[in-house]
């Protein structure tokens, strides 16, 4: 669809006063990002790792270290409950190989997908308990698990949920929780992912210098106690940035350092991981689409323990090994996706006049249904729900818009689910019965069309400033590059650069998809710009000397000694063409 180019407004005259000095385009965009004083700056420029939180801020933390430090003493088994997404995999190498360390009787549970489902599954309770588990620790799951907790409560197995979702309106009664989205918890930054929660647990665990006083000869590899904690950053930074949250805050500060970890990461699997995608340099978007995506895609196309044992594993051949086996998962992924969304496609019917997007096929994998409604959800700018058949029952995922909350939506029709949860941007649900699909899919309709009704759907990309390529030099990419790490609520800056006159094209990459242009504005200079995937697309309607306006990303590219610049494109318009 063709996107409306919306560029924010400019800071008042009083703000850029503030900043006189700064180059115009770094002020416009610090008051993008909100950022109004200087000591906020100076944070957001300068994340030092000293200014996380204390994990003790969490009301229930003293409590719950307290239990596992009881566990590990007493030799107690304790069972670690994980999810099958990064995040959740993430989390549970956090919490796994701190307790090892320390000696404990610890051992990881990651449910599978399709058999399982998410969060705590009453089927797998007694098994718990026949394994003679007296702690259970959940990691990025557990908010929603009410009768579940009550269960192993009753059975004399203490829980402690670490979490990070939106808590439901009845709470469950576990012997700690640690959600900074629970009313109360106390936590001043509620946008942790899973595995920062699980950190801050770990965190709280190794401040007990009394009771750590024995394992000094544990953690000496690691340079002691504190450098073992920053060697598990990188963990943390892949979690945070592969569930999509804020990089804002307390994240920020995570991120950041988990980058400057990942560069040289103690954990042999992710070494061999980083080698097997051929990572030329590490920053967010390493993360978010070179490694993300593999651990990702166990759970999607098997099971996610092969994900979280690459995170654990300390033996480089079976490192290797597992790295090719999730290599080999996310391409089978990619192909299964491509088959999937032909299919969906051939559903659809007068786009433009619906305001909610439903697919269905019995015969795609319940892991790849999220990923077919975001593909559909951007594509045509409208909440989309992809379902499938899983073991009897329709399970689904949907995708939305910034004008749409998708799971409070799922509330309006929760009499037709078994189950539901998520947030305003992504849902997971299964029905109650196969048979009210289609009433379900009514309901939810008149919901979204009652909420859209008077809007446009017509997708928006914001961009931050008009630039001119005389007003680009390096010291200002520079500048530029202080806003990294970019991410959730911390985007790539957009640029608009206008009147753009094309000098030559032509595709480029191994399979010539990408689409290389060169260009001038105003004066002989002659510049590059890539746009990746677009080469077929774009070279049957651009010709020498049309005239373009252009949404793109700026950088610097350095290679054999050389630096240029970097012009990354994201939208085009070519003056007088639709």
């Amino acid at each position: 669809m063709i996107k409306n180019w919306k560029v924010k407004d400019a800071p008042p005259d009083e703000f850029k006063n503030k900043f006189e000095g700064q180059h115009p385009i770094v002020t416009q965009l610090l008051y993008n990002r909100g950022l109004e004083s200087q000591s906020e700056i100076d944070d957001f420029f300068d994340p030092g790792y000293e200014k996380i939180h204390d994990p003790f801020l969490f009301r229930d933390m003293k409590k719950a270290v307290e239990r596992v430090w009881q566990a590990i003493e007493k030799k107690e088994k304790i069972l670690i409950h994980g999810d099958y997404d990064a995040d959740g995999v993430t989390s549970s190498a956090i919490v796994f190989r701190t307790l090892k360390l320390l000696g404990a009787d610890a051992q990881v549970f990651i449910p599978h997908r399709e058999t399982d489902g998410y969060g705590l599954n009453m089927n797998n309770l007694n098994t718990f308990i026949a394994q003679k588990a007296k702690l259970l620790i959940t990691v990025d799951c557990g908010i929603t698990n009410v009768d579940e907790i009550a269960y192993l409560t009753e059975k004399g197995v203490d829980v402690i949920v670490t979490d990070h979702h939106e808590p439901p309106e009845v709470l469950p009664k576990p012997f700690a929780t640690l959600d900074p989205k629970v009313g109360g918890s106390g936590y001043p930054f509620q946008e942790l992912a899973g595995a920062g929660v699980a950190y801050k647990l770990v965190q709280a665990i190794l401040s007990d210098t009394e009771k750590l006083s024995k394992y000094e000869n544990e953690f000496m590899t690691f340079g002691g106690v504190a450098g073992f904690q920053k060697w598990l950053l990188d963990i943390v930074a892949i979690g945070t940035v592969a569930d999509v949250s804020p990089i804002i805050g307390e994240n920020r500060v995570l991120v950041k350092w988990g980058l400057k970890v990942l560069e040289k990461t103690r954990w042999v699997g992710l070494q061999k991981l980083l080698e097997s995608i051929g990572s030329k340099g590490i920053n967010s978007f390493t993360i978010g689409f070179q490694l993300a995506p593999r651990l990702n895609a166990a759970g999607r196309m098997n099971h996610a323990s092969v994900a979280y044992e690459l995170l654990v594993s300390d033996d480089a051949l079976e490192s290797e090994r597992i790295a090719q086996e999730l290599q080999e998962n996310n391409q089978a992924r990619q192909q299964v996706i491509i088959g999937a969304l032909e299919e969906a496609t051939a559903q659809l019917e007068e786009i433009e006049k619906k305001k909610i997007i439903f697919v269905y096929n019995e015969n795609w994998l319940p892991g790849i249904v999220g990923l077919i409604a975001g593909r559909l959800a951007d594509k045509y700018y409208r909440p989309a729900v992809a379902m499938t058949l899983c073991n009897g029952n329709v399970t689904g995922s949907g995708r939305s818009i910034d004008e749409f909350n998708i799971t409070e939506g799922l509330r309006t029709v929760s009499d037709h689910l078994a189950r539901f949860g998520g947030h305003p941007g992504a849902c997971g649900f299964t029905l109650n019965e196969v048979e009210v699909r289609e009433q379900f899919e009514n309901d939810f309709t008149l919901h979204a069309e009652k909420e859209l009704a008077d809007l446009d759907l017509q997708p928006v990309l914001e961009v931050d400033a008009e630039v001119k390529t005389s007003q680009i030099d390096f010291d200002f990419l520079a500048q530029l590059e202080k806003f990294s790490p970019f991410g959730e609520r911390n985007p790539k800056p957009l640029f608009i650069i206008n009147n753009l006159q094309v000098v030559a094209m032509d595709a480029i990459g191994k399979d010539k998809t990408h689409l290389r242009i060169n260009f001038k504005q105003d004066g002989p200079q002659l510049y590059k710009m890539l746009w990746f995937g677009k080469a077929k697309e774009w070279l049957e309607k651009l010709r020498v000397g049309d005239t373009i306006d252009v949404v793109c990303e700026l950088g610097i590219n350095e290679w054999n000694g050389n630096r240029e610049f970097e012009f990354k494109a994201v939208d085009m318009k070519v003056k007088g063409k639709r």
